[in-house]
């Protein structure tokens, strides 16, 4: 039986690998007790003639082999588990739950989605197992923040509240109306800049906190001061009733706190999904309300209108969710669909039907695949607008995707867009298997790359925060299209270097042997 490795401090040392080490440790632990649980549930599935039970039996297995190979051999950045993990809550987790959209497809084509799913965890485990055998870790250099590093935790809880406080501060002035001077001065089109800045800054400071908070060198003090500026961050960035910036915050968090931890905060993530899960299904009722556009909000809310706003977008939230227990009994057996149902957050997560829908749309109605033609559109679309005027819509790849499987007429896709995620692409472009398979030898490669060139930075540096936001757009990415992942990472990316290249210094810093000491 393997010793468990030994935790190292918090310390100016701490790099992206000694962190994923607390991770690879922790998914070795739970591999078998998933494995279980996922067995269980497919047998209880066949046993009562639930619809998906073979898919979902796949899936399961899929994800199980993803993690056990990548837990044997992981060196760096997490990015396997957590893509293996989003298939099985966007693709399993929708069958488990009984879904009402599985009920719409032939149990042949349930049966294929799950096959592909399993594909794509097999191509992407043994890619990166095999990329992992031919490269190498990178040398331990960092643009790291020498200063703050040499004070370790200390440093970084310094520097983190810094940076949550000042995100949170220009969200209040936002709110305030307060910045019309800033925006004045700066160049026109620099606002969305502006924005991913703030971003960034406040995703990156919470991340550093968490870190410290689930490593247990927190104060009572720092410890309620990050609750309540967490809490009050969420609300801010939520109150235009768009949920994604709170989230990602959210579970920035969750990934500070279990990787400092090596335990998944159970209590913590139940919390936010149910609150957020809670708010989802009175945002549509809440935008018809107060939105001036269907894709835009017309006013921020200032601090001391929230209150009032969570109050009343509770009693929405509420009223839904008895609206759709209602619609449930009055639908009947043969239509069930045509109840009037609010959007819950597994309607928002369930990625199974668009797998279903592109199955459907190939092997029914002989729509022909794209053979590659919404990748070929993301070399144009990482040119800077302001070069490029008339560069096409960051969502130009999904934009094709709908209006050639006949889900949209283009004019539509002025005013809304339909989400697909990065397997329902692949299988819209090359067709069953093949999509499934290429994109997971193509993906598990460039996990083990990315692996081997960040294992050795220093966590606190310009590379850790690039590996942050690598994890953060990659968490949310189960409803993109691989442009728009792309594209978003690229834009995060320019910022971040950006912004951190006056504070940075080219630093060999490795962790000394303790024979050195």
């Amino acid at each position: 039986m393997t010793a468990r490795p030994i935790a190292k401090p918090l310390d100016r040392y701490t790099d992206i690998g000694e962190l994923s080490m607390k991770v690879r440790s922790a998914i070795r632990r739970l591999v078998t007790p998933l494995a279980v649980v996922l067995t269980l549930e497919a047998l209880y599935l066949a046993y009562a003639g639930r619809p998906g039970a073979g898919a979902f039996a796949m899936i399961g297995a899929g994800t199980c082999i993803a993690l056990a190979v990548w837990s044997r051999g992981a060196i760096g950045l997490p990015l396997l588990p957590i893509i293996i993990i989003q298939n099985l809550v966007i693709y399993g987790v929708p069958i488990a739950a009984g879904h009402e959209n599985i009920t719409v497809y032939p149990p042949g084509f349930v049966f294929s989605a799950g096959f592909e799913v399993l594909l794509f965890n097999v191509a992407i485990a043994l890619a990166w197992k095999m990329g992992m055998q031919v490269l190498h870790p990178s040398a331990p250099v960092s643009y790291a923040l020498h200063e703050f590093n040499r004070a370790g935790a200390k440093g970084w809880a310094r520097l983190g509240f810094a940076m949550i406080v000042g995100a949170t501060a220009f969200e209040v002035l936002q709110g305030l109306d307060l910045l019309g001077a800033l925006y004045a001065v700066i160049p026109s089109g620099s606002d969305s800049i502006l924005y991913a800045l703030v971003s960034v800054v406040g995703a990156c400071g919470f991340f550093l906190v968490s870190l410290i908070i689930g490593g247990d060198e927190a104060s009572f003090i720092e410890k309620a001061v990050f609750w309540v500026l967490l809490v009050a961050n969420a609300m801010i960035s939520a109150s235009d009733f768009l949920l994604g910036s709170a989230a990602a915050n959210l579970i920035t968090v969750a990934i500070g706190f279990f990787w400092s931890s090596e335990r998944v905060p159970w209590r913590y993530l139940t919390v936010a999904m149910l609150a957020l899960s809670f708010l989802n299904t009175g945002k549509a009722t809440m935008r018809a309300r107060y939105w001036g556009t269907d894709d835009a909000p017309v006013t921020h809310r200032t601090f001391a209108q929230l209150p009032a706003c969570y109050a009343e977008w509770a009693s929405v939230s509420y009223n839904a969710i008895l609206e759709n227990d209602t619609a449930k009994t009055l639908a009947t057996n043969d239509n069930p669909l045509l109840a009037n149902k609010n959007q819950t957050l597994l309607d928002r997560i369930d990625n199974l039907q668009n797998l279903l829908f592109v199955i459907d749309a190939i092997k029914t109605n002989h729509i022909k695949p794209l053979e590659g033609k919404t990748y070929s559109l993301i070399p144009p679309l990482l040119v800077p607008r302001v070069l490029w005027p008339d560069k096409p819509r960051s969502h130009e790849g999904q934009i094709l995707l709908n209006v050639h499987f006949g889900r949209q007429d283009l004019e539509s896709t002025f005013t809304t867009y339909i989400a697909w995620g990065l397997l329902p692409e692949a299988y819209g472009n090359f067709g069953p298997i093949l999509g499934s398979l290429g994109l997971g030898a193509f993906l598990g490669f460039l996990f083990a790359w990315i692996e081997n060139i960040t294992a050795r930075k220093l966590l606190v540096s310009m590379e850790g925060f690039l590996c942050l936001s690598l994890l953060m757009n990659l968490m949310n990415s189960f409803e993109m299209v691989a442009s728009v992942l792309v594209t978003s990472t690229f834009q995060s990316f320019v910022v971040i270097v950006a912004a951190s290249l006056p504070f940075v210094h080219r630093t060999v810093d490795p962790r000394p042997e303790p024979d050195d000491s």
